[in-house]
């Protein structure tokens, strides 16, 4: 008979929620897709395929839609996978 200690891994693992999975893996890997510019000054929220980027600076907002948001799309893309982010979305706002 196994003893419990050996079974509660497995059991947990169960329970796990894949989109909790994605959204830590999107926070933790977030300052290196989006690099120490943008970085801290941006909080990534995952909603279906979206990529909804909280920025709070309107003018790096500006900045992020005119120059970066295509090689944004496909660091993030890469980290995450295409079928996961097909689109950035930016908004401006506090960070949370």
């Amino acid at each position: 008979m196994d003893k419990i200690k050996d079974l509660l891994p497995a059991v947990f693992r169960l329970f796990e929620n894949p989109e909790t999975k994605k959204r830590s893996k999107l926070v933790d890997s977030w300052p290196s897709i989006a690099g120490p510019k943008i970085g801290p000054h941006t909080k990534p929220f995952l909603k279906d395929v979206e990529l909804i980027v909280w920025v709070d600076q309107s003018a790096l907002a500006f900045e992020i839609r005119q120059k970066h948001l295509p090689s944004l799309l496909k660091r993030t893309q890469a980290v995450m996978g295409e079928e996961t982010v097909k689109k950035i979305r930016i908004k401006v706002g506090q960070l949370r």
